[in-house]
Protein backbone atom coordinates (compact mmCIF):
# COMPACT_ATOMS: atom_id res chain seq x y z
CA UNK A 1 0.00 0.00 0.00
CA UNK A 2 1.41 3.58 -1.11
CA UNK A 3 2.74 5.58 2.07
CA UNK A 4 2.24 9.24 1.67
CA UNK A 5 5.03 11.31 2.87
CA UNK A 6 4.96 13.83 5.10
CA UNK A 7 5.71 17.26 3.32
CA UNK A 8 9.36 18.82 4.46
CA UNK A 9 7.67 22.47 5.38
CA UNK A 10 4.09 23.74 6.02
CA UNK A 11 3.15 26.85 5.03
CA UNK A 12 0.67 28.62 7.51
CA UNK A 13 -1.20 31.48 5.91
CA UNK A 14 -4.03 32.57 8.37
CA UNK A 15 -6.41 34.68 5.85
CA UNK A 16 -9.01 37.68 6.88
CA UNK A 17 -10.55 40.17 4.19
CA UNK A 18 -7.50 40.21 1.88
CA UNK A 19 -9.01 39.26 -1.43
CA UNK A 20 -7.46 41.85 -2.95
CA UNK A 21 -4.02 41.00 -2.61
CA UNK A 22 -4.36 37.36 -1.80
CA UNK A 23 -4.19 35.66 -5.25
CA UNK A 24 -0.49 37.36 -5.43
CA UNK A 25 0.38 35.73 -2.02
CA UNK A 26 -0.98 32.40 -3.13
CA UNK A 27 0.72 32.72 -6.68
CA UNK A 28 4.35 33.30 -4.81
CA UNK A 29 3.76 30.15 -3.14
CA UNK A 30 2.87 27.83 -6.30
CA UNK A 31 6.02 29.15 -8.16
CA UNK A 32 8.70 28.04 -5.41
CA UNK A 33 11.70 26.44 -6.51
CA UNK A 34 11.18 24.41 -3.92
CA UNK A 35 8.03 21.71 -3.77
CA UNK A 36 8.19 19.68 -1.12
CA UNK A 37 5.57 21.61 0.85
CA UNK A 38 1.91 21.71 2.21
CA UNK A 39 -0.16 24.94 1.89
CA UNK A 40 -2.51 25.13 4.76
CA UNK A 41 -4.92 28.27 4.73
CA UNK A 42 -7.08 29.28 7.60
CA UNK A 43 -10.41 31.67 6.65
CA UNK A 44 -10.68 33.58 9.92
CA UNK A 45 -15.08 34.01 8.81
CA UNK A 46 -13.51 37.03 6.09
CA UNK A 47 -16.60 38.81 4.88
CA UNK A 48 -15.42 39.16 1.61
CA UNK A 49 -14.59 36.23 -1.53
CA UNK A 50 -11.40 35.67 0.43
CA UNK A 51 -12.45 31.70 0.88
CA UNK A 52 -13.85 31.71 -2.65
CA UNK A 53 -10.45 32.38 -4.05
CA UNK A 54 -9.17 29.74 -1.23
CA UNK A 55 -10.81 27.11 -2.96
CA UNK A 56 -10.02 27.87 -6.18
CA UNK A 57 -6.77 27.50 -4.88
CA UNK A 58 -6.94 24.53 -2.50
CA UNK A 59 -7.46 22.94 -6.43
CA UNK A 60 -4.05 24.76 -7.94
CA UNK A 61 -1.43 24.22 -5.24
CA UNK A 62 0.01 21.25 -4.26
CA UNK A 63 -0.94 19.84 -1.04
CA UNK A 64 -3.17 22.50 0.02
CA UNK A 65 -5.70 22.32 2.92
CA UNK A 66 -8.00 25.33 3.48
CA UNK A 67 -10.16 25.94 6.57
CA UNK A 68 -12.71 28.35 7.48
CA UNK A 69 -14.47 29.07 10.54
CA UNK A 70 -15.84 32.09 12.39
CA UNK A 71 -14.06 35.33 13.40
CA UNK A 72 -11.49 34.53 16.31
CA UNK A 73 -8.16 36.29 15.33
CA UNK A 74 -5.01 35.66 14.21
CA UNK A 75 -3.45 34.34 17.55
CA UNK A 76 -6.58 31.39 17.43
CA UNK A 77 -5.96 30.73 13.36
CA UNK A 78 -2.12 30.10 13.83
CA UNK A 79 -2.52 28.01 16.84
CA UNK A 80 -5.03 25.90 14.47
CA UNK A 81 -2.13 25.90 11.76
CA UNK A 82 -0.03 24.86 14.12
CA UNK A 83 -2.54 21.53 15.04
CA UNK A 84 -2.72 20.79 11.11
CA UNK A 85 1.04 21.32 10.23
CA UNK A 86 2.70 17.96 9.45
CA UNK A 87 5.99 19.29 8.07
CA UNK A 88 9.97 19.47 9.88
CA UNK A 89 9.35 23.42 9.52
CA UNK A 90 7.09 26.07 9.63
CA UNK A 91 6.92 28.99 7.69
CA UNK A 92 4.15 31.81 8.46
CA UNK A 93 3.34 33.48 5.26
CA UNK A 94 0.67 37.11 6.10
CA UNK A 95 -1.88 36.81 3.45
CA UNK A 96 -1.38 40.41 1.68
CA UNK A 97 2.03 39.91 1.54
CA UNK A 98 4.46 37.73 -1.07
CA UNK A 99 7.72 35.68 -1.59
CA UNK A 100 10.46 35.62 -3.92
CA UNK A 101 10.75 32.38 -5.54
CA UNK A 102 13.22 30.64 -4.02
CA UNK A 103 12.50 31.93 -0.45
CA UNK A 104 11.80 28.42 0.83
CA UNK A 105 14.77 26.66 -1.23
CA UNK A 106 17.47 29.29 0.44
CA UNK A 107 15.97 29.04 3.71
CA UNK A 108 15.76 25.97 3.74
CA UNK A 109 19.15 24.83 2.33
CA UNK A 110 20.26 27.05 4.86
CA UNK A 111 18.63 25.00 7.41
CA UNK A 112 19.88 21.99 6.29
CA UNK A 113 24.18 23.06 5.62
CA UNK A 114 24.27 24.91 9.65
CA UNK A 115 21.46 22.66 11.59
CA UNK A 116 20.34 25.95 12.46
CA UNK A 117 16.82 25.41 14.06
CA UNK A 118 15.44 28.86 12.91
CA UNK A 119 16.74 30.83 9.46
CA UNK A 120 15.76 34.47 9.21
CA UNK A 121 16.31 36.37 6.06
CA UNK A 122 16.22 39.92 5.52
CA UNK A 123 12.77 41.46 3.64
CA UNK A 124 11.38 44.48 1.69
CA UNK A 125 8.67 47.25 3.10
CA UNK A 126 6.49 47.21 0.40
CA UNK A 127 4.82 50.47 -0.06
CA UNK A 128 1.29 49.60 -2.18
CA UNK A 129 0.41 53.01 -2.99
CA UNK A 130 3.95 54.04 -4.64
CA UNK A 131 4.97 49.97 -5.48
CA UNK A 132 7.82 50.37 -4.14
CA UNK A 133 10.18 47.94 -2.25
CA UNK A 134 12.90 49.02 0.07
CA UNK A 135 14.56 46.20 1.69
CA UNK A 136 15.62 46.92 5.55
CA UNK A 137 19.00 48.65 6.24
CA UNK A 138 19.12 48.16 9.73
CA UNK A 139 19.71 44.57 10.12
CA UNK A 140 21.92 41.62 12.46
CA UNK A 141 24.62 40.56 9.67
CA UNK A 142 25.02 36.97 8.17
CA UNK A 143 25.90 34.34 10.54
CA UNK A 144 24.99 31.46 12.85
CA UNK A 145 24.08 32.87 16.24
CA UNK A 146 23.59 31.37 19.82
CA UNK A 147 20.12 32.14 21.31
CA UNK A 148 21.83 34.56 23.85
CA UNK A 149 23.13 36.93 21.15
CA UNK A 150 19.77 36.60 19.62
CA UNK A 151 17.80 37.91 22.48
CA UNK A 152 20.22 40.39 22.94
CA UNK A 153 19.22 41.96 19.87
CA UNK A 154 15.40 40.44 19.69
CA UNK A 155 14.51 41.94 22.95
CA UNK A 156 14.93 45.55 22.66
CA UNK A 157 13.70 45.19 19.23
CA UNK A 158 17.02 46.27 17.47
CA UNK A 159 18.60 44.49 14.21
CA UNK A 160 16.23 41.45 15.01
CA UNK A 161 11.97 41.93 14.67
CA UNK A 162 9.55 39.87 16.25
CA UNK A 163 7.87 39.11 13.24
CA UNK A 164 7.19 34.99 12.18
CA UNK A 165 7.46 35.91 8.46
CA UNK A 166 10.86 35.82 7.46
CA UNK A 167 11.61 33.00 9.52
CA UNK A 168 12.09 29.28 8.83
CA UNK A 169 11.44 27.51 11.95
CA UNK A 170 11.61 24.15 13.61
CA UNK A 171 8.44 22.60 14.11
CA UNK A 172 9.47 20.84 17.34
CA UNK A 173 10.01 24.68 18.88
CA UNK A 174 6.13 25.19 18.83
CA UNK A 175 6.11 21.92 20.87
CA UNK A 176 3.85 23.09 24.46
CA UNK A 177 3.32 26.83 22.82
CA UNK A 178 0.38 28.54 22.13
CA UNK A 179 0.09 31.87 21.23
CA UNK A 180 -2.08 34.47 23.33
CA UNK A 181 -5.25 35.06 22.05
CA UNK A 182 -3.99 39.36 22.02
CA UNK A 183 -2.87 41.32 19.00
CA UNK A 184 1.27 41.73 19.08
CA UNK A 185 0.69 37.46 19.34
CA UNK A 186 3.58 36.63 17.91
CA UNK A 187 5.67 39.68 20.39
CA UNK A 188 4.10 37.55 23.16
CA UNK A 189 5.97 34.06 22.43
CA UNK A 190 8.79 34.98 20.45
CA UNK A 191 11.52 35.20 23.30
CA UNK A 192 10.21 31.90 23.91
CA UNK A 193 10.61 30.41 20.63
CA UNK A 194 14.46 31.51 20.43
CA UNK A 195 15.39 30.92 24.25
CA UNK A 196 14.77 27.21 23.02
CA UNK A 197 17.23 27.52 19.89
CA UNK A 198 20.87 25.89 19.68
CA UNK A 199 21.83 27.91 16.42
CA UNK A 200 20.17 30.94 14.84
CA UNK A 201 21.24 31.19 10.96
CA UNK A 202 20.82 34.67 9.02
CA UNK A 203 21.20 34.99 5.42
CA UNK A 204 21.90 38.70 3.19
CA UNK A 205 18.64 37.14 1.02
CA UNK A 206 15.89 39.69 1.02
CA UNK A 207 12.92 37.08 -0.09
CA UNK A 208 9.82 38.71 2.02
CA UNK A 209 7.96 41.35 1.26
CA UNK A 210 6.50 42.74 4.00
CA UNK A 211 3.20 45.21 2.31
CA UNK A 212 2.34 48.77 3.92
CA UNK A 213 -1.11 49.28 3.83
CA UNK A 214 -2.98 52.29 3.67
CA UNK A 215 -5.35 51.66 7.11
CA UNK A 216 -6.44 54.70 9.62
CA UNK A 217 -4.31 55.52 11.99
CA UNK A 218 -7.02 56.25 14.68
CA UNK A 219 -8.17 52.50 13.75
CA UNK A 220 -4.71 50.56 14.01
CA UNK A 221 -4.15 53.01 17.45
CA UNK A 222 -7.23 52.30 19.30
CA UNK A 223 -7.33 51.54 23.27
CA UNK A 224 -7.70 47.72 22.32
CA UNK A 225 -4.65 47.96 20.50
CA UNK A 226 -2.56 49.76 22.62
CA UNK A 227 -3.57 47.37 25.76
CA UNK A 228 -2.29 44.55 23.58
CA UNK A 229 0.74 46.06 22.72
CA UNK A 230 1.18 46.49 26.79
CA UNK A 231 0.15 42.98 26.94
CA UNK A 232 2.66 41.61 24.75
CA UNK A 233 5.54 43.84 26.41
CA UNK A 234 4.72 42.32 29.79
CA UNK A 235 4.38 38.79 28.49
CA UNK A 236 8.23 39.49 27.41
CA UNK A 237 8.75 40.78 30.79
CA UNK A 238 7.27 37.26 32.40
CA UNK A 239 9.38 35.04 30.47
CA UNK A 240 12.31 36.56 31.87
CA UNK A 241 11.31 36.52 35.39
CA UNK A 242 10.00 32.52 34.79
CA UNK A 243 13.37 31.71 33.53
CA UNK A 244 15.18 33.92 36.32
CA UNK A 245 17.31 36.18 33.26
CA UNK A 246 15.88 39.27 34.01
CA UNK A 247 19.66 40.51 35.39
CA UNK A 248 21.28 38.97 32.44
CA UNK A 249 18.94 40.91 29.91
CA UNK A 250 18.52 43.92 31.94
CA UNK A 251 20.02 46.44 29.96
CA UNK A 252 18.29 44.56 26.89
CA UNK A 253 15.05 45.31 28.60
CA UNK A 254 15.40 48.72 29.42
CA UNK A 255 16.16 49.40 25.72
CA UNK A 256 12.56 47.85 25.17
CA UNK A 257 11.01 50.15 27.81
CA UNK A 258 12.25 53.32 26.91
CA UNK A 259 11.15 52.65 23.10
CA UNK A 260 7.50 51.35 24.43
CA UNK A 261 7.56 54.68 26.61
CA UNK A 262 8.43 56.79 23.43
CA UNK A 263 5.94 54.87 21.21
CA UNK A 264 2.95 55.46 23.67
CA UNK A 265 3.48 58.81 24.55
CA UNK A 266 3.56 60.09 20.25
CA UNK A 267 0.39 57.77 20.06
CA UNK A 268 -1.09 59.37 22.80
CA UNK A 269 0.23 62.88 21.86
CA UNK A 270 -1.60 62.11 18.44
CA UNK A 271 -5.03 60.97 20.06
CA UNK A 272 -5.79 64.16 22.10
CA UNK A 273 -7.59 65.42 19.19
CA UNK A 274 -9.83 61.92 19.14
CA UNK A 275 -10.43 62.09 22.72
CA UNK A 276 -11.08 65.70 23.19
CA UNK A 277 -10.38 65.87 26.90
CA UNK A 278 -6.29 66.36 27.89
CA UNK A 279 -7.81 65.06 31.16
CA UNK A 280 -8.17 61.61 29.52
CA UNK A 281 -5.03 61.32 28.13
CA UNK A 282 -2.80 62.86 31.27
CA UNK A 283 -4.61 59.84 32.64
CA UNK A 284 -3.32 57.08 29.84
CA UNK A 285 0.38 58.88 30.42
CA UNK A 286 0.19 57.97 34.36
CA UNK A 287 -1.23 54.70 33.91
CA UNK A 288 1.32 53.31 31.03
CA UNK A 289 4.04 54.96 32.96
CA UNK A 290 3.18 53.19 36.17
CA UNK A 291 3.05 50.16 34.40
CA UNK A 292 6.57 50.42 32.89
CA UNK A 293 7.92 51.40 36.10
CA UNK A 294 6.43 48.30 37.70
CA UNK A 295 7.99 45.50 34.73
CA UNK A 296 11.71 47.39 35.16
CA UNK A 297 11.39 46.66 39.30
CA UNK A 298 12.73 43.25 40.47
CA UNK A 299 9.42 42.60 42.30
CA UNK A 300 7.15 42.03 38.98
CA UNK A 301 4.50 40.16 39.76
CA UNK A 302 2.18 39.58 36.78
CA UNK A 303 1.22 36.12 35.90
CA UNK A 304 -0.14 34.97 32.00
CA UNK A 305 -3.80 35.31 33.63
CA UNK A 306 -3.30 38.59 34.62
CA UNK A 307 -1.50 39.94 31.03
CA UNK A 308 -4.45 38.50 29.54
CA UNK A 309 -6.78 40.87 31.91
CA UNK A 310 -4.81 43.54 31.85
CA UNK A 311 -6.24 47.09 30.76
CA UNK A 312 -3.01 49.80 30.81
CA UNK A 313 -5.41 52.49 29.49
CA UNK A 314 -8.86 52.46 30.76
CA UNK A 315 -10.68 55.39 28.63
CA UNK A 316 -11.27 55.29 25.04
CA UNK A 317 -13.43 57.68 22.82
CA UNK A 318 -16.45 55.50 22.76
CA UNK A 319 -16.26 55.60 26.81
CA UNK A 320 -16.21 59.20 26.44
CA UNK A 321 -18.82 59.75 24.38
CA UNK A 322 -21.39 57.81 26.00
CA UNK A 323 -19.94 60.04 29.44
CA UNK A 324 -20.49 63.41 27.57
CA UNK A 325 -23.89 61.29 26.24
CA UNK A 326 -24.84 61.49 29.98
CA UNK A 327 -24.00 64.41 31.41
Amino acid sequence: MFKQTKPVISIIIPVYNTSIYLEKCLNSIHNQSFKDYEVICIDDGSSDNSLDILKKYEKILKNCKVISGQNKGVASVRNKGLEHACGEYIVFIDSDDFIEKDYLEKLYNESCKTNADVVICNFYRYYENLNLSIPVLLKKSKGLYSNHSILKSLIPDILIHSYLWNKLWKKELFNNLKFPNIKYEDISVMCDLFYKTKKVAIINDTLYYYRIRKTSIVRNYSISTQNDYFKSYGFIRLFLENNKLYNKYKLSFTLLSIKVFFVMFFINIFLINEYKDFKITLENFKSFYKFICHANSSKYDYSMEDLLDLNVLQKCTNTLINEKSTE
